[in-house]
């Protein structure tokens, strides 16, 4: 039977949301058991989500295992020049900003190795879902 849960701990008070969380998971290691969670609150989707899928207007705009994006994913800030001189084909979507471009990448150690001058965030799953939603795709 399947279960699915719409914001389970929305609401909630520190402890009741803990013991709330410590109830999903305690549930899903008895065996081969599954549960579909929606919610905004990627502390909760980070300790229980095996993968996450986000979705936009209807479509699913990325399905990714959460250790892999959390792994993987970055935030490159480059200034105007560093943009230009980038090798872009690992770049999933740019938002422009004061200072230049913001850049999600799904392959964070391609920069690191071929262009340690760049500033590079760690792709959470809050910074992932915004740059999926709000940067524009090459």
């Amino acid at each position: 039977m399947p279960n699915f849960m719409d914001e389970p701990t929305s609401g909630m008070d520190v402890i009741a949301r803990d013991e709330m969380l410590d109830l999903l998971r305690e549930y899903m290691e008895c065996g081969e058991r599954s549960i579909l969670i929606s919610s905004h609150i990627s502390s909760d989707l980070e300790s229980l989500c095996d993968d996450l899928y986000m979705i936009d207007d209807g479509k699913i705009i990325l399905h990714e295992e959460t250790d892999e994006l959390l792994a993987n994913y970055g935030v490159l800030k480059v200034t105007k020049e560093q943009y230009g001189q980038l090798d872009r084909q690992y770049i999933l979507r740019r938002r422009k900003e004061n200072y230049g471009y913001s850049c999600l990448t799904a392959q964070k150690r391609f920069y690191q190795e071929n262009y340690p001058e760049i500033e590079i965030e760690k792709g959470s799953i809050d910074e992932v879902l915004t740059m999926m939603i709000r940067g524009k795709a090459l």
